[in-house]
């Protein structure tokens, strides 16, 4: 609901100090799960409460030396997010790579009931009490390219870089500018970055999600 993802702000911003990016960086690599242990919960991570669930959806995993984020994820539904505050005139583009396994059953991000998403990313805007959020998704049955309201939160605005499974098992490299998409949905130009969010759910249609998220970049506007 909206208020999960609130609490799931604020929690960061608690639990958390966000770090002011330098806009001198041409590139600032926010994850990339190199640094954690195999099956061991990221800790630069935090849940929106629950963190003993979380840590049980969300676990290091390893093949051919690469270090990643696998989400498992049966009945549930727990974001978790990263805090890092930083200026969207610095860094406007968001760049990772995702790879989902197993789509939530009957999941549709257009109706509050089967509000549930394969794999997600959110850039988180403005105040912790009112935040603008934008989430990125793998969707079980929205085309490509959709941009959806939030069926919980009216500051919140999805939009589906892919859709089904055509690519299921397969690494996805996504490059989203975040300021564009602002702008676009909201019709403003967007406040500080507060930090980027995860999730990966399956509690509305009561079924199994299973993603794979690496390698989240900041870059700057293209020249």
């Amino acid at each position: 609901m909206w208020w999960g993802v609130l609490l799931f702000l604020l929690s960061c911003l608690v639990c958390g100090r966000p770090v002011a990016a330098r806009p001198a960086s041409p590139v600032v690599t926010l994850e990339s799960f190199e640094d954690y242990p195999q099956q061991t919960f990221p800790r630069r991570w935090k849940a929106r409460g629950e963190q003993h669930a979380a840590e049980k959806i969300y676990r290091i995993e390893e093949q051919d030396g690469n270090h990643f984020l696998h989400a498992h994820a049966e009945d549930k539904a727990i974001q978790i997010g990263l805090p890092y505050a930083f200026a969207p005139q610095a860094f406007s583009r968001l760049r990772w790579r995702w790879r989902v396994t197993q789509l939530p059953r009957g999941g549709d991000e257009r109706r509050a009931e089967t509000y549930d998403s394969a794999a997600g990313v959110y850039v988180i805007f403005g105040s912790s009490l009112m935040p603008h959020i934008l989430k990125y998704v793998w969707s079980a049955s929205v085309p490509v390219g959709a941009h959806i309201q939030n069926p919980f939160y009216w500051r919140a605005k999805v939009i589906v870089l892919q859709s089904g499974d055509l690519a299921l098992g397969q690494w996805r490299e996504e490059t989203v500018n975040f300021s564009a998409d602002y702008r676009s949905v909201f019709g403003a130009a967007p406040d500080q970055v507060l930090g980027i969010g995860l999730m990966t759910s399956a509690d509305s249609t009561k079924s199994i999600a299973e993603a794979d998220y690496d390698d989240f970049l900041l870059l700057p506007e293209e020249d």
